[in-house]
């Protein structure tokens, strides 16, 4: 089997997975693809390795389509637009990735999921907070490394500042 039908076999199954575990386990939204990566797998016959990332995109489009972002005005301004965003990203979890939040809020603007870009949702995102500019926001870049203003020193987790020695 090519390659190409395989990643169609295996997005087909993950959307699958998707539609069942709603079904079976509404409670457990939003939806992890870690499992259904495995059943994509056996079923396309490529390794689940190669397979974390198509999977991922699959889950993050319908975790989105089913959070849409809200809004009161029928025409939203750009402030409101980008508050939202702001709000979406900083709330965390599977929820606040950014490829989730730029299908929130695709879906929530009545657009086509793939019109808006995670480039153009950060650019929302910075608009609406210096927190990703300087730094300051953990959430998705892998390593506190990454967010050197989250923390004040290297041993606050160890030591607290300015307590008792």
């Amino acid at each position: 089997m090519d390659t190409k039908k395989a990643l169609k076999i295996a997005r087909d199954a993950a959307l699958a997975f998707y539609a069942d575990e709603a079904k079976t386990d509404p409670n457990g939204y939003p939806y992890s693809p870690a499992d259904a990566t495995k059943a994509a797998a056996k079923k396309s016959g490529l390794p689940a390795s190669r397979l974390v990332p198509v999977v991922a995109a699959v889950y993050y489009a319908e975790n989105g389509r089913r959070s849409p972002l809200s809004f009161r005005a029928k025409n939203p301004t750009k402030a409101t637009v980008a508050k939202a965003v702001r709000v979406a990203r900083d709330s965390g979890g599977r929820l606040g990735r950014w490829e989730v939040v730029a299908v929130r809020l695709a879906v929530g603007l009545g657009k086509d999921p793939a019109a808006v870009s995670v480039a153009a949702t950060k650019a929302l995102y910075d608009a609406a907070s210096s927190a990703r500019v300087e730094g300051r926001s953990y959430s998705g870049r892998g390593t506190r490394a990454g967010a050197t203003a989250t923390r004040e020193s290297e041993t606050v987790e160890v030591v607290a500042e300015g307590g008792e020695s």
